[in-house]
């Protein structure tokens, strides 16, 4: 009889902890800032960011310069999260979601996770494979 109680009491602290939500954004408080300079600034390592702006620059292999306007930030961007048919230019607006990597020396970067080209209309998120042009 005690084990079955035992159970009931067990079961429910299990079911009735607090459910917390993985929505990131505007209003949230624990983001790492809305535009570059935002995140060069206060954002934590490993803080998950969304911006939008274009890249100006290929800097190195898989690495690009990133602005919206306020500041400038090196991402990281795998071949993969490119799209296979459509070219990027410093022209094309993007919207960029990835983790905040603040390296020992002082060196703020993001490595992007999710990259999503903005256009009139609807946006799409690349498929594919990497465009080389």
């Amino acid at each position: 009889m005690f084990f079955r109680y035992l159970m009931v009491i067990v079961v429910s602290v299990i079911f009735s902890a607090p459910v917390s939500a993985q929505f990131t954004g505007p209003g949230t408080g624990g983001g790492g800032g809305t535009t570059v300079k935002e995140v060069l600034g206060r954002a934590p390592d490993d803080a998950w960011v969304t911006l939008r702006g274009r890249i100006t620059q290929k800097v190195g292999h898989e690495k690009y310069l990133f602005t919206d306007g306020t500041d400038q930030i090196t991402v990281d961007i795998d071949d993969k999260y490119f799209p296979y048919d459509t070219p990027i230019t410093p022209k094309t607006n993007i919207e960029i979601s990835g983790e905040v990597d603040k390296e020992f020396i002082g060196r703020t970067k993001i490595d992007v996770k999710q990259m999503t080209i903005l256009g009139e209309g609807a946006a799409q998120t690349p498929k594919g494979g990497f465009q080389s042009k």
